[in-house]
């Protein structure tokens, strides 16, 4: 059984790299002004409080538990600093939302814990940090800026869980406008592999982005994937206030068949599991039309994924979140 490092952190210590160079001035014997750069210094987040780039552009919602979350893609804000994006510039509507209301029942059950969240608050039309570098700023060196600040706030998040928990659990919340009106997970894994039968499935264990919680469970890989106590499984017995939600893959719902399906993309592919680390990442992709189109369906979504997220953690882990 894996050993927990610590239940959760009461502050994150940080160290940040600053944007600017910053110069003291001296005098040296010959009266000309000397320069020297200053350490970089180690600053402390208070977990539940949000930290911003200076226009807002990107947050980052400071945790101290092992659950990551990112929403690259409800941002609305259109800088005319950024030229437009070509390719999908599609918008995640309310995936924050989601993300927030994950947070508030999260809290609230863990009497006073956090995950970590990282916001994109810039329109996809401008930036997409869910993609390379080349294709999510398109060589704009505003939106390479906010790009990489996005990306520096997940490598903090990732860093602390690192430091203080065996294993971690990355959701990564985007859309889909698929015909088949479901929550479709994630895992690094095609339809194809979703397709096989579940010892055929099992060979693909190394190249999933939880492989490393799938090494550490009691459960076959399958299991984890699409069993009885697989993540989706969990948030489709989930209900909230008269909402539930179909999910593939589930022990009923095992694969996509020959629909259309999100296996995930360059988050997953980054900081998922599949190459190293302890940090496991899952694409949460769902529709709008009564998942994200009003209150209280994204409430819902943000409610089941997070008692999912509880119970998915603890029980291929061995140990609870709270």
């Amino acid at each position: 059984m894996m050993k927990m490092k610590a239940l959760h952190t009461n502050k994150s210590l940080i160290a940040l790299t600053l944007l600017t160079t910053i110069i003291l001035l001296g005098c040296s014997d010959s009266n000309r002004a000397t320069q020297s750069t200053v350490p970089t210094p180690t600053v402390i987040y208070t977990p539940g409080e949000i930290v911003s780039d200076g226009q807002g552009y990107v947050q980052y919602r400071v945790g101290n538990t092992p659950v990551i979350i990112t929403v690259p893609h409800d941002g609305t804000l259109v800088p005319s600093t950024m030229a437009d994006r070509t390719g999908n510039t599609a918008r995640a509507v309310n995936t924050r939302k989601v993300a927030e209301q994950f947070a508030v029942f999260f809290n609230a059950n863990s009497n006073g814990l956090f995950p970590h969240i990282i916001y994109n608050n810039v329109s996809r039309t401008k930036l997409d940090p869910d993609a390379n570098l080349t294709d999510g700023a398109q060589g704009n060196s505003y939106a390479t800026l906010s790009y990489g600040t996005y990306h520096s706030y997940l490598q903090t998040a990732i860093d602390s869980v690192e430091a203080h928990f065996d294993a971690g659990v990355l959701l990564n919340l985007v859309e889909h406008d698929h015909s088949v009106e479901q929550i479709e997970l994630g895992y690094l894994l095609s339809a194809n592999n979703l397709n096989l039968s579940d010892s055929a499935l099992n060979a693909y264990s190394s190249q999933s982005s939880i492989k490393q919680l799938a090494s550490i469970s009691a459960s076959t890989f399958s299991e984890v994937v699409r069993g009885y106590s697989s993540f989706g499984n969990f948030l489709f017995a989930s209900s909230y206030s008269g909402y539930n939600f179909n999910v593939v893959p589930t022990l009923d719902n095992p694969s996509p068949g020959t629909n259309p399906y999100t296996s995930g993309g360059y988050t997953l592919e980054t900081y998922g599991s599949s190459d190293s680390g302890n940090i496991n990442a899952i694409e949460v992709a769902t529709p709008y039309t009564g998942f994200r189109d009003n209150a209280n369906a994204y409430r819902a979504v943000g409610v089941v994924l997070e008692n999912a997220t509880k119970q998915f953690y603890q029980e291929q882990s061995g140990q609870a979140i709270y």
